[in-house]
């Protein structure tokens, strides 16, 4: 039966309150198209009839769907209309994205079987819309919201654009695992590096909002002095070691008489720095001898 032929007040009537009033936000988005917003529960596989591309007729297929379940309805978000642009919205993407609140716009109602189908998409559509006036500008600091964080990116959304962001542009320091630092809901001041409004694309850098640790390196850590430091990260002839300032990165080498195997990461080791490479921003030293905490 069309949605718009059923009798909601004979439906509704044993509802409780919370159970109406969850229903009634389903019913105003589905008539007037109003955004919702959502906490994502997690990512299940529906069957939809769907017309693959240059064929006319609809054949079932398995989809990827985000699940939202605020309190008793559930709500179904086809990984078609989650992004507006082409992301990887593979099962790792989506997966990441639990916990993360997003906005939606309600597109069918299964009320006798108690769920509804939703459009992220839509939602994103209407929030650019709204936005439209607005001009955005590389060097602009905008305020962005984390809707989901894989291993090395994170994913954010801003005024309708979902953007994504690799570890590199997070911040100056290494991070073996973003998952470790930064979760869904997060809110992060970034800094707009290319926006093209007719192809939808923009780009956003978190870590050009804070001052670069190589700035006054001369001062805080002269060349020839020794340091204890973190090992946090490797590469081919040597090692990542954080100063415990938190921030400074140094690219330590290590004695011939040394393996890469002697050094693990979490390890503490007492470095000396010897050189600063200006143009790049980097800081290079070579670990004296590991720390053997006891």
């Amino acid at each position: 039966m069309d949605f718009n032929e059923l009798d909601l007040t004979k439906l509704d009537k044993n509802l409780t309150e919370a159970e109406r009033d969850e229903w009634q936000a389903i019913y105003a988005s589905y008539r007037g198209r109003s955004l919702i917003s959502g906490e994502v529960a997690g990512v299940d596989l529906h069957k939809f009839d769907l017309v693959p591309e240059g064929k006319k007729k609809a054949v079932p297929t398995t989809v990827r769907c985000l699940i939202i379940i605020k309190y008793r309805v559930k709500v179904i978000i086809p990984e078609t209309e989650v992004f507006i642009e082409k992301l990887d919205t593979g099962y790792h993407i989506l997966h990441s994205m639990c916990g993360a609140d997003i906005d939606y716009v309600i597109t069918h109602i299964d009320r006798a079987e108690g769920f509804a189908i939703a459009s992220r998409k839509l939602a994103l559509e209407q929030i650019r819309r709204a936005n439209s006036r607005r001009q955005y500008k590389e060097g602009q600091i905008v305020d962005a919201k984390v809707i989901s964080v894989g291993r090395g990116v994170c994913t954010v959304t801003f005024n309708g654009y979902d953007v994504m962001i690799p570890q590199r542009e997070i911040g100056y320091s290494a991070v073996p695992d973003l998952r470790e630092v930064i979760h869904p809901g997060d809110e992060r001041k970034a800094v707009i590096t290319e926006f093209n409004k007719d192809e939808g694309v923009m780009k956003l850098s978190v870590k050009r909002t804070m001052p670069h640790p190589f700035d006054g390196i001369e001062t805080r850590h002269p060349l020839g002095c020794t340091r204890i430091a973190k090992i946090v990260g490797k590469y081919g002839g040597g090692v990542f070691c954080r100063l415990y300032d938190g921030v400074t990165d140094v690219l330590c080498s290590y004695e011939t008489m040394q393996y890469d195997g002697d050094f693990k990461i979490g390890d503490s080791a007492e470095i000396v720095i010897n050189k600063y490479n200006t143009e790049k921003k980097l800081v290079y030293g070579k670990i004296l001898r590991k720390i053997i905490r006891r």
